[in-house]
């Protein structure tokens, strides 16, 4: 596979390549043209000249019958133009008294395009006198006779067709080499200047692919260079975007693994400790042991149900059968459910709840949903506290509203509350925090159903949670 190197480079050259033959062909192309336009410029000039001699053997023989009579004497007319001492006309009939007429000259333009043979003469009413054959359904250059301001003929010529004199063809050669010498040099200048570009160009690139490279080797702290503020420059910046992802979600996994062996060696070492104690006889087999036994049972129980609950909702595999259901009387029946629970700690609830808010959900995930979200409160909140647990509705979405009166959180505790495994203090143990997987829990549910959650500061003084779910 060619690299990006020679991509470019290759690119360029064709690019020049073919913008130097355009411009060669259209150069040699002008340069033909140019050159038969002046040629017959010039040759227009020429009838401009002869027509005035024309005009005065008209003169002097009264009319154009001596051409009709004798059609030699065209080209003997042809042959002779002004000299010093006489004119045109006046050598035409001395001919035969001065055999020599060493002062006479050719025509101006040398004849290599057959001029003389291509020029003809017309009657006033352009009847054919002498010269080349004409087309009458073709327009050419003439020149008017006129004597005494009448017009008696016309004088003319048949554009020239088979080619450029050997003088202007050679002049057209000596053009084309030395546009084929410019072509060679501008590719050589173009493959310098190309290389350069396209080197500039791909060193980046392959900066970026070995990043890209380490990190699927799991080399997460490789960072790409950025030295440019171009696409190429965008792109090693989102490829650093990239590989910190990978080294926070690395981070985030491995810390994920040791909080789920953290919190199931706890239990499982009372477990073991409590089974131990009875083997040994430590500890009596009673109804207290047995029910502290069922405890960490139970909590085993529960932590497996929220790992598998959150495994289920990372994959995209959390099952929702979702059906219509009364939102407003699942939480006020999630909410008289636990009343008892925080009167039992002098915790006032203030329950809230607008009728007939009806939404297309799962209902038992709407419980799960609840049911976390109120024993967060239950666990947190102070003896003596307050819990308002509200619910409203617009056309649009369901709001619920769950504030209580503290603790409160810092600001930055708030943005990593719905972390799994966290805790909001430190200091809280397993028994009174949780696992720490229920808000995490929370947060899938109400995304899975294309909703929003968020935690924010309270009026009451605590922790607010809002949640949004379309209707």
């Amino acid at each position: 596979m060619k690299s990006l190197l020679s991509k470019i480079l290759l690119s360029l050259l064709a690019s020049v390549v073919i913008a130097l033959v355009v411009v060669l062909l259209i150069t040699r192309t002008s340069l033909h043209r140019g050159m038969l336009d002046y040629i017959e410029r010039q040759e227009t000039g020429q009838l401009e000249k002869l027509a005035p001699e024309l005009a005065e053997l008209y003169q002097r023989q009264g009319d154009w019958g001596f051409l009709r009579a004798y059609p030699e004497r065209w080209q003997r007319f042809l042959r002779l133009t002004r000299p010093p001492a006489r004119s045109a006309s006046e050598t035409f009939e001395g001919r035969r008294r001065s055999k020599a007429v060493v002062g006479s000259k050719r025509l101006i333009v040398p004849d290599r395009l057959n001029f003389r043979n291509r020029l003809f003469l017309l009657d006033e009413q352009k009847n054919r006198l002498a010269g080349a054959m004409i087309a009458a359904e073709e327009t050419y250059r003439m020149e008017p006779v006129t004597v005494e301001g009448k017009i008696v003929g016309w004088l003319g010529f048949v554009p020239a067709h088979a080619g450029l004199p050997w003088e202007a063809q050679r002049f057209l050669r000596n053009q084309a080499r030395m546009l084929t010498v410019s072509l060679v040099i501008a590719l050589v200048l173009a493959a310098i200047l190309g290389f350069v570009l396209a080197r500039h160009l791909s060193r980046p690139v392959k900066d970026l692919a070995n990043v890209v490279d380490a990190l699927t080797r799991g080399e997460y702290a490789e960072r790409a260079t950025i030295r440019t503020g171009d696409e190429i420059g965008s792109l090693g910046k989102g490829v650093n975007r990239l590989a910190e992802t990978l080294e926070k979600s690395r981070s985030a996994r491995r810390r994920w693994m040791a909080d789920i062996a953290h919190e199931l060696r706890t239990p499982l070492a009372i477990l073991k400790g409590e089974i131990e104690a009875m083997e040994d006889g430590i500890r009596p087999v009673n109804e207290q042991t047995t029910a502290s036994l069922r405890e960490e049972t139970e909590q085993l129980v529960r932590l497996v149900d929220d790992l598998q609950a959150l495994a289920l909702s990372d994959a995209g595999a959390l099952n929702l059968q979702t059906e219509a259901v009364n939102f407003s009387e699942l939480v006020q029946q999630t909410g008289e459910a636990f009343r008892r629970r925080l009167a039992a700690r002098d915790i006032e609830l203030g329950l809230h709840v607008g009728d007939g808010i009806i939404l297309n959900a799962d209902p038992q995930r709407l419980r799960q949903l609840l049911h976390n979200l109120m024993e967060n409160s239950c666990r947190y909140v102070d003896r003596g506290g307050r819990v308002r647990l509200v619910l409203s509705a617009s056309a649009q979405r369901a709001d619920l509203s769950l504030d209580d009166s503290g603790p409160g959180l810092q600001t930055e505790q708030l943005e990593r509350l719905f972390e799994r495994f966290y805790r909001a203090e430190g200091s809280r143990s397993r028994s009174t925090g949780g696992s720490g997987l229920g808000l995490a829990i929370c947060r899938n549910i109400v995304e899975a159903h294309q909703g929003t959650i968020r935690a924010q500061h309270s009026s009451l003084g605590g922790l607010g949670i809002h949640v949004e779910l379309p209707r």
